[in-house]
């Protein structure tokens, strides 16, 4: 018989805390969407410190995939041009020799 009492007694704990945990019945509240907030340069190119104090947005499971996106679009855009720059670069720069 007292197993029966602390079945009843686990039950309304639980659902106590269940209650609660949705807000006593109102339901859950509406979030706002959270914006992909990545703080990069838009008047220079990026530099190593850029990308070292780079914080992405949190998600459920990981970052948001849309701020991650957003960077590595913007480092593989960035790197093609310095490697276009640096190639012609070289260009410019060989001795007559190698030319």
């Amino acid at each position: 018989m007292m197993w029966v009492l602390w079945l009843v007694v686990i039950t309304a704990i639980l659902l106590s805390v269940v209650l609660l945990a949705l807000g006593r019945g109102d339901g859950l509240v509406e979030e706002e969407p959270d914006d992909v907030v990545v703080r990069l340069p838009q008047e220079r190119s990026m530099i190593a410190s850029d990308v070292e104090t780079l914080r992405l947005p949190l998600a459920v499971r990981g970052y948001q995939m849309a701020a991650v996106d957003e960077v590595l679009d913007r480092l593989a855009a960035e790197l093609a041009l310095r490697d276009a720059h640096i190639r012609q670069l070289e260009t410019h720069q060989r001795p007559p020799s190698e030319a």
